[in-house]
């Protein structure tokens, strides 16, 4: 990637190397901003002074996100299209001074590999893993290896990911979100490295999230944090030192995990 690099504004070095920006961003695109993490984070932003793009496949909800924040730009597409990747992607690189890209939107379908598979009957499950990975993964990369050159212009920018501690500690009922985050976590860390060579003033940030309160959560577990305090927790990600954050819940498990791995497979195993 060729880099031309602004330096209008002052740096401070981050553990990894990156900058620590000015907390204040330009522009943003928010993948699945119309409710839930997406939309909580929309409205600080905007609220921050931000220009905030953000998607999701209902219309209806993005107009009502809309309609809570005066000033949000939204954009009906489904990660899943690669047509609507290619739309958003160029939508989002005509912000004026965009510095920020947050990958959050995510698909979870529970699917039985094993039990709800009958021969000559995968069509299907086939169909909704395809779905599922283009959506949270494949979108993701897209969405980066189109706004990586736009974001080299600015004078500091953030790819955020989005993951979940199931990318390293898998459960038994979600196997293709589980893949995905895991490979989502990867790709941020290889991208980190390269970013680190080619263009220092980007970060690529990891942020994984508990089981955080929203629709896609319905039913599944307890002790869930907020739309608002993930949202703090990715703003916080922003203005620190670390590129990889595990939040709250994410951190014990985790740990647990580095001495204790049959432990830790058994406490999210369902």
């Amino acid at each position: 990637m060729s880099v031309t690099r602004v330096t209008d504004k002052a740096d401070v070095p981050t553990r990894s190397g990156h900058a620590s920006p000015n907390p204040r961003w330009t522009a943003a695109l928010v993948t699945g901003g119309s409710s839930g993490v997406g939309l909580a984070l929309a409205r600080r932003l905007v609220a921050d002074g931000t220009t905030v793009l953000v998607c999701g496949r209902d219309p209806g909800r993005l107009a009502d996100a809309a309609a809570q924040i005066p000033g949000l730009r939204t954009l009906v597409a489904d990660l899943a299209d690669p047509d609507d990747v290619g739309r958003l992607a160029r939508a989002a690189a005509d912000l004026p001074g965009l510095d920020l890209v947050v990958h959050n939107a995510a698909v979870q379908l529970d699917r039985d590999w094993v039990v709800t598979q009958r021969p000559g009957a995968t069509g299907p499950l086939v169909r909704d893993a395809a779905a599922e990975l283009a959506a949270d993964l494949g979108a993701p990369l897209h969405l980066t290896a189109h706004l990586l050159p736009v974001l080299a212009q600015a004078p500091h920018a953030a790819v955020v990911s989005v993951t979940s501690a199931l990318g390293t500690v898998p459960k038994r009922s979600a196997p293709v979100y589980c893949a995905a985050k895991a490979g989502l976590s990867a790709f941020t860390t290889s991208l980190r490295y390269q970013l680190r060579a080619a263009a220092p003033h980007v970060r690529a940030i990891e942020v994984a999230l508990p089981l955080v309160d929203t629709a896609m959560t319905a039913g599944r577990g307890a002790r869930k944090i907020t739309p608002d305090a993930a949202a703090s927790a990715i703003l916080s990600a922003l203005t620190g030192r670390r590129d990889r954050v595990h939040v709250g819940p994410v951190r014990i498990l985790l740990s647990i995990h580095r001495v204790a791995p049959r432990l830790a497979a058994r406490i999210v195993a369902d």
